[in-house]
């Protein structure tokens, strides 16, 4: 009796284990991926990509409402609401707006699949992305500053997941493999950070644009300073708390030089990056992307800080 006893025991502990082991204590049974530190502290939950190459975000559901900002291709975001044909995201930045739901994608695997070797930044004014490494047929045009993941190397580029569970190849000309291990855009210099100013040279205006296909000062200094390492807030009100603080006669090259919208410099209302020989370059509601003198009164009168962020 106690033999069989001791059996039933030892047959009931053998099963406890075999579920514990299976069900995980509780816990998911098999993890979304092993990447999910992907997303950046978003929530799988409420996790979305950018299913296009550059995507305004308004400040309401309206299309004539105030563009405050622009995501890019493969964008992680945060879902919070939706409403008829929009839907409310927040950036990992902070900033909130609604896009609109068809250039929205729930499945993530794009950013999180565990295949993922490396992440590939574009910097490249514009890139393009094609259907396979031997076709050479262009899938998607996509802009500086867009970041995709690669699950494999060729000899010339990269192959790369894509939102909406696709996949494509892009040639490693014009842009930064980092290995998924460290996920962080190495920090360059000042003088790399200039460089990929000038490529904007002659990109035309567009208020909240972050993209060679239009931009103004603060997304200018935004994309520019992200793919050379430095995040920024997206604001140049915000940008002006960041970095160190930079008397006029120190300026160096790729300090940011900060305006007001008069002489009483009451607001931040411009923001240029200082190029050398007393010239900045912004983006000029009525010019686009220019170079101007720091020798003009008009702007001369108007600075109201200067920091340096490199």
């Amino acid at each position: 009796m106690k033999k069989r006893t001791l059996m039933i025991k030892n047959i009931c502990i053998f099963l406890v284990i075999i579920i514990t082991a299976l069900c995980g204590c509780g816990k998911r049974e098999i993890p979304i991926t092993s990447n999910e530190q992907l997303l950046s502290g978003i929530t799988p939950e409420s996790a979305a990509v950018i299913t296009e190459a550059v995507v305004d975000v308004f400040d309401k559901p309206d299309i004539l409402s105030t563009r405050i900002t622009q995501v890019l291709y493969n964008q992680v975001v945060s879902v919070s609401k939706e409403e008829d044909s929009w839907t409310g995201i927040k950036l990992l930045d902070g900033t909130s707006g609604w896009v609109k739901s068809k250039y929205i994608s729930r499945d993530t695997d794009s950013v999180t699949d565990g295949s993922i070797k490396n992440k590939i930044v574009v910097t490249a004014k514009l890139a393009d992305i094609y259907s396979g490494a031997n076709n050479n047929a262009k899938y998607k045009k996509i802009v500086l500053g867009t970041e995709l993941y690669s699950f494999a190397t060729s000899k010339t580029g990269y192959d790369i997941l894509l939102p909406e569970n696709k996949k494509g190849w892009i040639d490693e000309g014009g842009v930064i493999a980092i290995p998924i291990s460290d996920n962080v855009i190495p920090k360059t210099t000042n003088a790399e950070f200039v460089q990929t100013i000038k490529k904007f040279n002659g990109t035309i205006f567009v208020l909240g644009g972050t993209s060679g296909w239009g931009l103004d000062s603060a997304g200018l200094v935004y994309i520019c300073s992200k793919i050379n390492g430095v995040d920024l807030p997206r604001s140049a009100a915000d940008m002006k708390k960041m970095g160190t603080a930079v008397k006029e006669e120190e300026t160096e090259v790729g300090d940011l030089i900060f305006f007001s919208s008069d002489s009483l410099k009451k607001d931040v209302n411009d923001v240029g990056v200082y190029i050398g020989d007393n010239e900045f370059t912004h983006s000029s509601t009525s010019k686009g992307v220019v170079t101007d003198s720091l020798e003009d009164n008009y702007f001369r009168g108007r600075i109201c800080g200067i920091r340096r962020i490199f």
